[in-house]
């Protein structure tokens, strides 16, 4: 019986661990959906400054939220993230308008798969 209740706690600690890690991962990968998709809205309206400005805060946000992470996401994603938000302030500083919607695209997209990549379907286990 004693083993039973052991397995059961020990099933009960890796779902919780699992459920917050998910939980976690959603909710940085919507905030940072949303800096990304501000950041280019501001330089599409030729705000650079603020692009600036929030690009630069995005990138210390996602380093923060990176070093959580790194624990129960696969690095390469992550660092792909982390060098296309190393690029977004020096391109809003130089009011290159085409490379930041670009590098802002794609950081949706690879953020969009970050998350998706992580939740437990089918295709995603094989």
């Amino acid at each position: 019986m004693k083993r039973l209740y052991t397995a059961l706690v020990v099933l009960f600690v890796i779902l919780s661990v699992s459920f917050y890690t998910l939980f976690q991962c959603k909710s940085l990968c919507d905030t940072a959906y949303k800096q990304v998709s501000q950041i280019e809205s501001y330089a599409k309206s030729d705000r650079f400054s603020q692009a600036a400005a929030l690009s630069q805060q995005f990138y210390q946000d996602w380093n923060h939220s990176k070093d959580s992470m790194v624990w129960y996401i696969r690095h390469e994603p992550l660092e792909k993230i982390t060098a296309l938000a190393s690029h977004l302030p020096s391109l809003a500083s130089n009011e290159d308008l085409t490379m930041l919607s670009a590098h802002c695209q794609e950081l949706r997209i690879r953020i969009y798969e970050l998350y998706h990549n992580e939740i437990p379907k089918l295709k995603n286990l094989i």
